[in-house]
């Protein structure tokens, strides 16, 4: 005889996933200073310099933001009504490293850069680097919105 079971999977807390994203203004604000400043029109090296400390600071913020979310804002082993649900909060949730790798990594480039010397040419490809991440944190972002928005309206079950 088979018995059908719940699959466990991943879920996601709505309300508190929104109450993370919406208390945290240090990472807003690091955001938009670092988008101004690659943005700017200012000399490369002056571009540059802010860079590493902005990159910086975003880093801290997003390695704060992403725990917060992972402890909070999903669940694991829910029950999930919705296979593409779960998909959702597993590759929203699986992004955060991957995010804070690069993030790590861009933040290494520019210090680098920092002790080297702005050559002008480098500071160009670490703008560039940065507006590539920026795009796919944008993506992100959606992303765990859709998420958020598609779990106020799955139908709930039990736990």
């Amino acid at each position: 005889m088979m018995v059908p079971t719940a699959t466990k999977t991943l879920g996601v807390n709505a309300a508190f996933l929104q109450e993370i994203k919406d208390s945290h203004p240090d990472l807003a604000h690091a955001v938009h200073a670092l988008r101004a400043t690659y943005h700017s029109d200012d000399v490369p090296a002056q571009t540059a310099r802010r860079l590493v400390r902005l990159l910086d600071e975003l880093r801290d913020c997003l390695a704060f933001q992403f725990a917060l979310e992972e402890s909070y804002g999903y669940i694991e082993g829910a029950q999930s009504s919705s296979e593409t649900l779960a998909e959702m909060a597993e590759k929203a949730r699986n992004q955060h490293c991957g995010l804070y790798l690069e993030l790590s990594s861009l933040c290494e480039q520019a210090e680098e850069l920092q002790y080297r010397g702005f050559a002008c040419d480098n500071v160009r490809q670490l703008i560039q680097d940065t507006e590539r991440f920026d795009a796919r944190l944008i993506q992100h972002e959606r992303l765990e919105a859709e998420l958020i928005e598609r779990a106020y309206f799955e139908p709930r079950r039990a736990y």
